[in-house]
């Protein structure tokens, strides 16, 4: 038998070559499936972050902001309270808010320096609200409020909120129409008697307070603390009759 001369051997090699290339390689189901489902989990990813990176910044914003109006509702309360234990103390509201500082039996204020900060600020630049202002303020319709004897300065329903006794009202009610309070920067107060603050920032709150919705018309003081503990009062001797 005659060995192939090398261009044979060549022209041979070369069909196998060609042969090899030209035949159709079986497909797998299993990994064209894998495929399909590895690219539509990153599409998902995709859309869930997009989604998240839309949304999660403004929900957290809102979370906080809500938090530090209740730590300011709740500054106004003390504040409030320290004026009407000073006021039972000395038969009298004070007049500036060193006399509150001072204060030692009962202290109420015990921030750093005797001052609290307020919380949307983050500044002791509260405005004072004055007895005769505080008593000017018309009376609002809110659970458990009117017809209540008081210290007859006024009757007003107090803050629903976590440190009072009831949760604090969220924007569900409408807008107040009560117009903004007047207000001494309280580094600047000098005289007449006072019953408590509010922040001195304006604009429309998450929470209301007393059916209120803006920070201007936010009021909380001591003739309300005053009227809160009436009703309570009233409430249990009610309860034990």
């Amino acid at each position: 038998m005659e060995r192939p001369t090398r261009a044979g051997e060549k022209r041979l090699l070369g069909c196998r070559v060609a042969e090899v290339l030209t035949t159709e390689q079986p497909s797998n189901p299993a990994t064209q499936q894998q495929g399909f489902t590895l690219a539509g989990v990153l599409v998902i990813l995709s859309v869930m972050l997009i989604f998240l990176a839309y949304t999660v910044p403004r929900q957290w914003s809102a979370i906080l902001q809500r938090e530090r109006e209740r730590q300011t509702i709740y500054a106004m309360q003390q504040y409030a309270r320290a004026c009407l234990e000073f006021q039972r103390k000395n038969q009298t509201y004070p007049v500036s808010p060193t006399q509150l500082k001072e204060a030692r039996s009962p202290r109420i204020i015990r921030g750093f320096k005797g001052e609290l900060v307020d919380p949307l600020t983050g500044e002791v630049d509260w405005l004072v609200i004055t007895q005769a202002a505080a008593a000017a303020i018309p009376t609002t319709n809110g659970p458990g409020g009117g017809g209540l004897p008081n210290d007859g300065s006024r009757n007003n329903p107090s803050p629903q909120n976590t440190n009072s006794g009831g949760p604090i009202q969220t924007g569900t009610n409408p807008p107040g129409t009560a117009p903004a309070l007047p207000g001494v920067p309280i580094k600047d107060y000098a005289g007449g008697p006072f019953v408590g603050v509010r922040p001195p920032i304006t604009g429309k709150s998450l929470l209301t307070l007393n059916g209120n919705e803006t920070y201007e018309t936010w009021s909380y003081t001591a003739l309300d603390l005053n009227n809160d503990i009436t009703r309570q009062m009233l409430g249990l001797a009610q309860v034990y009759k």
